[in-house]
């Protein structure tokens, strides 16, 4: 389903309507801070108005969720050539022609570069418009009948497949097909000589684990990663982290943790929400974890690229009120202590305090609707 206010977004910005299109997805960027396609619509509505300066800190926001998109590495690109920044260019198209070695935009930009090498004839160039042919693409809609076709057909393939698998089975008797394995999954896995070391016999540890007990954690995070399931393999991972298992596991145990940081989350892919009693009862287990809780605001400070507040949780209705943590966020937002607040953030434990913070990701305030006789 179309996303309406980055469709509307896009459909304006198509239309050569970039500013209509920018105040429309500013006035949304606390909702859609976690997305990169708001991130890059928005940055390109930039570029092509021609402040350079927005578009650039948009696309680092978009390279910060998609690190390895092409499309906003020819953007960043393209600023750095219109700075003059010609160097740092050519290393930003070489990299996008590094995995996609045809890209036209990137083949293009290079000649450029290349033709017009240590003149002025560059700036001239940059100054007639033209360095819009080397401009990322908007992105594409989906033609609903087309995808709905191709999805039919797909599913019309598998079906055969599956077929054709299920009568191979049967005549060679081969073993069951296991489901995809998500990326770092297999390095994951434990080998003999792990197994034969799982705990440490010295040493002083808040949580001391037999050698079933840091089996059974660990198989069951690898288990949680592997269905997405971050948040419950991270706590089986502080499980382990801070108990007397060995280093062997606790190294394989990083590994997770590292792939895990490449799939940020939102508010629609959290799988598994942790209640804050929960939490509150023993906060080291859920070190890193993403919460989200409703609430209130209050106590609000703000700077120019962060704000912090104390967070009044469950008091989202003013009649219940489960307990008081500090919310510090890495970007400037506007929250009116009036109105409910539902936040998206990670847990920062402090193990001298024994208590936490959240670190906030993603906020989202609605307004309450007017009461009658209200204009």
């Amino acid at each position: 389903m179309k996303d309406p206010v980055l469709h509307h977004a896009l459909s304006l910005a198509k239309r050569r309507k970039y500013g209509q299109a920018i105040s429309l997805l500013e006035s949304e960027i606390i909702r859609y801070r976690s997305s990169f396609r708001f991130y890059y619509i928005l940055s390109l509505s930039c570029l092509y108005t021609g402040d350079y300066g927005r578009a650039y800190t948009y696309l680092k926001s978009a390279h910060d969720i998609k690190n390895k998109d092409n499309n906003v590495l020819l953007g960043i690109a393209a600023i750095n050539m219109k700075r003059g920044e010609s160097g740092r260019a050519v290393d930003f198209y070489l990299k996008v022609l590094e995995s996609e070695p045809y890209n036209k935009i990137a083949q293009k930009a290079l000649r450029v570069l290349r033709k017009y090498a240590g003149s002025e004839e560059l700036a001239d160039w940059i100054a007639s418009g033209k360095i819009k042919k080397v401009y990322p693409p908007f992105p594409k809609e989906k033609n609903l009948a087309l995808t709905l076709f191709i999805s039919c057909l797909s599913a019309i393939l598998a079906l055969a497949l599956v077929f054709f698998i299920a009568v191979k089975i049967k005549l060679i008797n081969l073993p069951d097909i296991e489901k995809e394995q998500r990326p770092g999954f297999a390095s994951s896995a434990l080998q003999i000589d792990d197994k034969d070391h799982l705990v440490e016999l010295g040493g002083s540890y808040q949580t001391i684990l037999t050698q079933n007990d840091v089996l059974k954690y660990y198989e069951n995070a690898r288990k949680f990663f592997n269905d997405y399931d971050d948040n419950q393999a991270r706590r089986e991972i502080n499980r382990i982290m801070h108990s007397n298992a060995s280093e062997g596991i606790k190294n394989k145990a990083e590994v997770l943790l590292l792939y895990m940081n490449e799939r940020p989350l939102d508010f629609d892919t959290l799988k598994t929400n942790f209640a804050y009693q929960e939490i509150s009862r023993n906060p080291s287990i859920y070190e890193g974890c993403t919460v989200i809780w409703k609430g209130m605001a209050t106590n609000i400070t703000s700077g120019q690229n962060n704000i912090s507040f104390d967070f009044l949780v469950g008091h989202e209705t003013r009649t219940n009120l489960l307990g008081i943590v500090r919310v510090n966020c890495p970007f400037a937002a506007h929250i009116n202590s009036e109105d409910p607040l539902e936040i998206l953030g990670q847990i920062i434990l402090d193990p001298e305090e024994n208590s936490f913070t959240l670190t906030g990701v993603t906020l989202h305030q609605q307004k309450p609707a007017l009461k009658a006789g209200n204009n």
